[in-house]
């Protein structure tokens, strides 16, 4: 069985069990990297397809279908959309596809969540621009809190990265783990914790709120260097949302405005919180020094610049609004 009959077989398994399917006017398969339900991204996407199909009279229905439970890796989550596999996406893996949206997956590029936000706006513009030619429509975002670094060996400075293998989920990431020595891994969501288990990495970088919190048995030490928000998108395929009634559309994009707004506020306000539970319990939490942030920036300062060199016109030229918004 190929790889959209195998997907199309098991939906149509899962909505003949699902109560209202049959009444439902649109019914969406959706798919995230994110492997645990009880993750707070988790519960905000349910919680919004819960009030879509609430808000729309059953005009529309989501089932949300979680990392690892669907032939798609992480990494190819837009190209289901693109192709219709799924009709909608939460892709944090959207670097390889829109190689743009690396401008604000630069290490240590943003300094604040309001300067993310702001920048954001502008990289948005060229993001849909690009995912229009894919036939998918950008329907919002969430944004993760920084990625920090985390590890079952001893890191509690830069030097420490030294000869580990650490788990990314983005190229520029990737790039400031071998600045350091590191030796950078990339792997779904659904794929971490067995790996660290077998000692297949040694680290990850994410947020407590992320899966910090979530691996936390199987970490020692958190090195809270802010590295870089994480933004996950909200994919839809493009012929699957234009089928949609007008009044429909409109209805879904405000609640995904309001849904992904009070997601990314509730990640902020967990992650002190969340942070601060793993150090009682005996995480080994380090605040980096002043002269391991100055070190990191020294080697990333160069490194923005050639990394924008490198890309195709577009990018640079976001990459050239973008950093002046970014007091960089």
């Amino acid at each position: 069985m190929n790889f959209k009959n195998w997907i199309a077989a098991g939906s149509v398994c899962a909505g003949l069990a699902w109560p209202g399917a049959a009444q439902a006017a649109d019914m969406w398969r959706a798919y995230t990297y994110n492997a645990v339900a009880t993750v707070t991204a988790v519960k905000g996407l349910n919680s919004l397809f819960d009030d879509i199909k609430a808000q729309t009279q059953g005009q529309l229905s989501i089932r949300l279908n979680l990392g690892g439970t669907l032939p798609i890796t992480a990494t190819n989550i837009t190209q289901a959309v693109s192709d219709d596999v799924v009709q909608l996406g939460d892709d944090a893996f959207f670097v390889g596809s829109a190689p743009v949206g690396g401008v604000l997956r630069l290490p240590l590029v943003a300094k604040s969540l309001p300067d993310f936000e702001k920048a954001w706006d502008i990289e948005a513009t060229y993001l849909r621009q690009d995912y229009d030619r894919k036939d998918v429509v950008i329907l919002g975002r969430y944004i993760f809190p920084y990625n920090v670094m985390w590890s079952r060996k001893k890191l509690k400075t830069l030097v420490d990265v030294k000869g580990q293998k650490i788990r990314v989920i983005s190229p520029e990431q990737a790039d400031f783990i071998k600045m350091l020595g590191g030796i950078p891994v990339t792997l779904g969501t659904s794929e971490v914790a067995a790996a660290l288990d077998r000692g297949v990495i040694d680290g990850v970088l994410t947020a407590s709120s992320g899966y910090g919190y979530v691996w936390r048995d199987l970490l020692k030490y958190s090195f809270r260097l802010d590295i870089s928000f994480i933004d996950s998108l909200i994919l839809v395929n493009k012929s699957a949302w234009e089928r949609l009634p007008a009044a429909t559309r409109t209805k879904v994009q405000s609640l995904v405005d309001e849904h992904t707004k009070q997601m990314t506020a509730a990640m902020g306000v967990e992650e002190d919180t969340l942070t601060k539970k793993l150090a009682d319990d005996g995480m080994v939490v380090t605040t980096p020094s002043a002269a391991d942030i100055a070190q990191a920036e020294t080697l990333l300062k160069p490194y923005w610049k050639a990394w924008a060199a490198a890309r195709d016109a577009k990018t640079q030229e976001a990459f050239q609004k973008i950093m002046p918004v970014l007091g960089r």
